[in-house]
C-alpha cells in the first residue's frame, strides 16, 4: 500500500504541492496573526510602562510645583482659643480670649500629622495717634514648627524687631515705601516691605514682631490665633485637624479657609487626573488598534481557510475524475475501496502535516522578523493549529475521495 502512495505522490506532484501550499497558508495566517497580536501586546505594555514611568516623574515634578503654588497661597486654616466667638472677632477687630504661647509650644512639639506649619499672631484694631486714624496692628513670629527644619523653608519669614510690613492702602495713603520710617504709638520702625493689595483689612495693617506687638498692646505671652497650613492628608477636612489638635489643646477651634483649601485639592487632583488620563488614552488607542487588527486577522484567516478547503476539494475531485479508469483498474485487480480511499487520506494527512508544520514556523518567524520582539506563539496554540490544518486537509479530501472509491469499477471499465 505504501509503495502505491509514494508512486501516487510522485505522479501527481502538482496537485500535492498546491494542496501543501494551501494548508501552509492557513497555518501561517493563524500563527502569524497570533504572533502579531502578541507582539502588539508586548509593545503596548512596554510603551505604557515607559509612559507611566515618565508620567510618574513628571507628576512628581508637577506635585512639587503644586506644593509651591499652594504654599504661595498662604495658610489655609486658623486655630482660635476655646470660647472665642468668630463673629465677635470679626466685628470688634480684636480677640476677647487669647491663647497662651505655651499652648503654641505644645502644638509645636507634638509633631502633628495634619498640619505642617504654625505661625502665632496677635491682631488688634487700634488707634494710630500719629495719624489720628485706625489701623490693624499685627504681631507675627517666624514659624515655630516645621516638620523638617533642615530642608523645609517657612511660608513667611520672621520680622525683625525694628522693622515693619505695611498694608497696601496704608502705604499708598501715607507715601510709605521700603526704607521709609514709620512711627506707631511713639515707636519707630523701618518699612521693610509693602504688602500686596488684598482687598481686606490687611490693606490697613502694620505687621511687626510678635514680642514688640505684645509689649505695645500689653498682651504679654498672648496670641489671638495660630495660622496653620494643613497637610495633604487633611485637605478639606477641618474635623480631622480639630480631633488631632484637640488632644493637645482641648477645645481649640479650627477655622478652615475653604477657598484656599479647595485650590490645593483641585491642583493636586488635576495633576493626578492629567497624568492618569494620558496613560489611559494611550492604552485605549492601542486597545482599539488591537481590536481592528484582530478583526482583520479573523477575516483573513476565514477567507484563506475557506479558499484552502475549496482548493483541496477541487484538486481531489479533479484528480479522482481524471483517474477514474486507474481507480477502476486497481479495484478490478483486487484493491479494496477502503485502500483506495486510504491513498487519498494519506495524501491529505501528509500535506496537512507538512503544510501545518511549515506554516507554523513561517508564520511565527516571519512575523518576528517583521515586527520584532514579542512576536511569539504558545506551544499549545501551535499544536492546535497543527491539528486544525490536518483536519482541514482531511475535511477537504474525504468527501470527493469517498465518492471516487465507492464507484463501480465494472461500469467505469465498460465506459473506458
Amino acid at each position: 500500500m505504501s509503495h502505491l502512495f509514494w508512486r501516487e505522490l510522485c505522479f501527481r506532484r502538482g496537485s500535492f504541492v498546491f494542496g501543501l501550499l494551501g494548508v501552509l497558508a492557513v497555518a501561517a495566517c493563524l500563527t502569524g496573526s497570533r504572533a502579531f497580536l502578541a507582539a502588539h501586546d508586548f509593545q503596548t505594555e512596554a510603551l505604557t510602562g515607559a509612559l507611566e514611568e515618565r508620567s510618574t516623574e513628571r507628576m512628581s515634578q508637577m506635585r512639587d510645583e503644586a506644593r509651591k503654588f499652594s504654599k504661595n497661597l498662604g495658610f489655609n486654616c486658623m486655630l482660635l482659643p476655646k470660647g472665642q466667638a468668630l463673629g465677635t472677632l470679626y466685628a470688634d477687630g480684636r480677640s476677647a480670649i487669647f491663647l497662651n504661647e505655651k499652648e503654641v509650644d505644645t502644638l509645636a512639639t507634638a509633631r502633628l500629622e495634619t498640619i505642617n506649619h504654625l505661625r502665632p499672631i496677635l491682631r488688634e484694631r487700634v488707634r494710630w495717634p500719629e495719624q489720628d486714624r485706625d489701623i490693624v496692628l499685627v504681631g507675627v513670629r517666624g514659624e515655630v514648627y516645621i516638620k523638617a527644619p533642615r530642608w523645609q523653608k517657612p511660608i513667611e519669614e520672621a520680622i525683625a524687631a525694628d522693622k515693619a510690613h505695611v498694608g497696601y492702602a496704608l502705604a499708598r495713603e501715607h507715601g510709605l515705601t521700603p526704607g521709609s520710617t514709620l512711627t506707631v504709638k511713639g515707636r519707630a520702625f523701618m518699612v521693610e516691605h509693602v504688602l500686596p493689595q488684598g482687598g481686606n483689612e490687611d490693606d490697613i495693617a502694620v505687621r511687626v514682631d510678635l514680642d514688640v506687638a505684645q509689649a505695645m498692646l500689653d498682651r504679654e505671652d498672648k496670641v489671638s490665633a495660630v495660622l496653620a497650613l494643613s497637610c495633604t492628608c487633611a485637605d478639606g477636612d477641618p474635623d480631622l485637624i480639630r480631633r488631632e489638635v484637640g488632644r493637645f489643646v482641648p477645645g481649640i477651634q479650627v477655622v478652615d479657609f475653604a477657598v484656599r483649601a479647595r485650590a490645593r485639592i483641585q491642583a493636586r487632583t488635576a495633576i493626578t487626573a492629567g497624568a492618569t488620563a494620558e496613560v489611559n488614552d494611550i492604552k485605549a488607542s492601542r486597545s482599539a488598534l488591537r481590536r481592528q487588527v484582530a478583526g482583520f486577522s479573523r477575516v483573513l484567516v476565514a477567507l484563506v481557510t475557506g479558499g484552502t478547503i475549496l482548493l483541496l476539494s477541487v484538486l481531489t475531485l479533479n484528480n479522482a475524475r481524471e483517474r477514474r479508469g486507474e481507480v477502476a483498474m486497481l479495484r478490478a485487480l483486487g484493491v479494496r475501496a477502503r485502500e483506495v480511499l486510504g491513498l487519498f487520506v494519506m495524501k491529505a494527512l501528509v500535506s496537512g502535516a507538512l503544510g501545518g508544520l511549515a506554516g507554523c514556523l513561517l508564520g511565527t518567524l516571519g512575523t518576528r522578523l517583521v515586527v520584532g520582539e514579542g512576536a511569539r506563539v504558545a506551544a499549545g496554540y501551535a499544536a492546535t493549529v497543527f491539528g486544525v490544518t490536518i483536519g482541514i486537509a482531511l475535511l477537504a479530501t474525504l468527501i470527493p475521495a469517498a465518492r471516487a472509491a465507492a464507484e463501480d469499477p465494472a461500469g467505469i471499465l465498460n465506459q473506458e
